[in-house]
């Protein structure tokens, strides 16, 4: 089946209503043989298909090669050559020898640098980000003027190399898939919020349910106040997938009127008991229902583990509420640490513990996660099953760079005997995963200092198997020239075997490939 072909059908599943304008001509000759009066969409749908079906089994060819239009040549090129050791790296890269989590560390050294891919590689990696969308904006930098030449001769291979054009925004948005036009809103949601919305809002009454609850959580990219009058109206839906996504995006809208409500109904609920010369206690009085409004709102829609039905109301309350409100109700001096030390004394403790940490990912506080993450260290295991494992990994992504210290002080938190302690060791490599390719030398450091004193320990560990899959993610998230100094005397210090000698064999190669990478850009051409 040829493209026009594909197209037709496509328009054809989808329907009339929808296809609307996209149906265009089907080009010399085809276009001869259908009437030019066809009438209705409908009519002019099923005269197309007919046609088409006609025109193949007859028999028609393209046109010959020297008959079609010839393509111009790529324009010089502007980036620099790739450095001739860093092509043999992504040679083995591609071929699967190291981890493939390092193809991406790989492509933005390339950025920085300032090169392009190797022609011979075009090909490949055009593909491979073709299947794998979060490639595309790495490669697309790097492609330069023979990479988009060629991406321009495959829709697939061009849509990798420049993302959803605006010329193709609309076909997809027409006749695509629900995933292709989920896809394609949130993009269009980047570059035109508003006009992205009105798109969704005209075709909103007649989606089907399903489709309007795919397409509602694009708007999530560049939410703004504007989105509200649009979303308070999706909290009438028939459908629950679209009330509780509507109810998710208006609970991330800071100063949303469902976060005034949310605010409205739980404030009463909590006060801070003076005790003296004690400890202050935080009182939480639990709501007597959940009424229609209530429910509206999305208290309710669903059961908490481990907390009863009006103790999971009040999360989802505060998860709803920008939690430096509290800050200022308490005590205007007090940090988001000294907060859930005073949850911690009250009989509620798991209930406001987890909506504060819902609270704080759905508003994206650093400083929250931050101060989250390192009272979670030194919390009891109940009130750190509080803490919802989401959490952390938008954790790592806030201390990527790490600015500011986060990772260092965030370990120095650990126990002495962290290695010992399962939630630790995840907590770890749960940040290490989500900030691969980029912690700095000084807390890089520090963590290595931490693993080497525990590598005497580690024959005796109850679950080895977590500790060397720290060392995996480590590996890859680690200032590699840092690792590397350690990496050399670890065996000496922990003479390790069988498993234990894979994994550091493992580690050390890992290291030392990545920072062979780095130097090999640091060379010409």
């Amino acid at each position: 089946m040829n493209q026009d072909a594909r197209q037709l059908h496509q328009l054809f599943k989808i329907g009339s209503a929808r296809a609307g304008n996209a149906l265009a001509g089907l080009g010399e000759p085809l276009d001869a043989l259908l009437p030019a009066d066809a009438g209705t969409i409908e009519t002019r749908l099923w005269l197309a298909i007919g046609a088409l079906d006609l025109w193949q089994r007859s028999g028609f060819q393209p046109a010959p090669a020297q008959d079609r239009p010839a393509q111009q040549p790529a324009p010089a090129e502007q980036l620099r050559p790739c450095p001739a050791r860093a092509e043999t790296q992504l040679t083995l890269l591609l071929r699967g020898v190291h981890p493939a989590g390092l193809l991406s560390e790989w492509l933005h050294l390339l950025a920085g640098y300032g090169g392009r891919l190797p022609a011979r590689f075009l090909p490949n990696l055009l593909e491979t980000a073709a299947r794998q969308p979060r490639l595309r904006p790495l490669v697309a930098p790097v492609l330069g003027e023979r990479g988009r030449w060629l991406a321009r001769l495959q829709p697939a291979w061009d849509r990798a190399a420049a993302g959803d054009a605006a010329a193709q925004r609309t076909l997809l948005w027409d006749t695509g898939s629900i995933e292709q036009r989920a896809a394609v809103l949130r993009a269009w949601r980047e570059d035109d919020p508003g006009g992205a919305r009105q798109a969704l809002i005209d075709v909103w009454t007649t989606e089907p349910p399903e489709h309007r609850a795919a397409l509602l959580p694009a708007l999530a990219a560049g939410l703004h106040l504007d989105d509200e009058a649009f979303l308070e109206q999706a909290l009438d839906d028939r459908r629950k997938e679209v009330r509780v996504a509507a109810q998710r995006l208006l609970a991330r809208l800071p100063g949303s009127q469902l976060s005034q409500r949310m605010l409205a109904r739980v404030q009463p609920l909590l006060q801070v008991e003076r005790r003296l010369l004690r400890t202050p206690r935080l009182q939480l009085a639990l709501p007597a229902e959940c009424d229609a409004a209530m429910r509206r709102d999305g208290v309710g829609a669903a059961p908490w583990p481990g907390l009863g039905e009006k103790a999971g109301w009040v999360v989802d309350m505060l998860a709803a509420i920008d939690p430096r409100v509290w800050l200022d109700q308490f005590d205007k001096e007090r940090s988001p640490r000294a907060l859930l030390d005073l949850a911690a004394s009250s009989e509620f403790a798991a209930a406001l513990i987890r909506g504060w940490a819902l609270a704080s990912l759905q508003h994206g506080l650093a400083l929250w996660l931050q101060d989250i993450g390192q009272w979670w260290t030194g919390a009891s295991p109940a009130l750190r099953e509080a803490v919802p494992d989401t959490l952390f990994g938008a954790l790592g992504a806030t201390i990527r760079h790490d600015e500011r210290g986060r990772l260092s002080a965030l370990v120095d938190a650990f126990s002495s005997d962290w290695y010992a302690d399962l939630g630790l060791v995840q907590l770890l490599h749960v940040l290490a995963d989500q900030g691969a390719g980029s912690w700095p030398a000084a807390p890089s450091r520090r963590i290595l200092q931490r693993i080497e004193a525990a590598l005497p320990f580690l024959p005796a560990l109850p679950y080895p198997w977590v500790f060397r899959q720290l060392l995996s993610s480590l590996a890859l998230a680690l200032d590699p020239a840092t690792a590397c100094a350690f990496a050399d005397r670890w065996h000496d210090i922990a003479r390790p075997e069988g498993q234990w000698r894979d994994a550091f064999d493992t580690f050390s190669s890992t290291v030392r490939f990545r920072h062979e990478m780095i130097l090999s850009f640091q060379e010409s051409a």
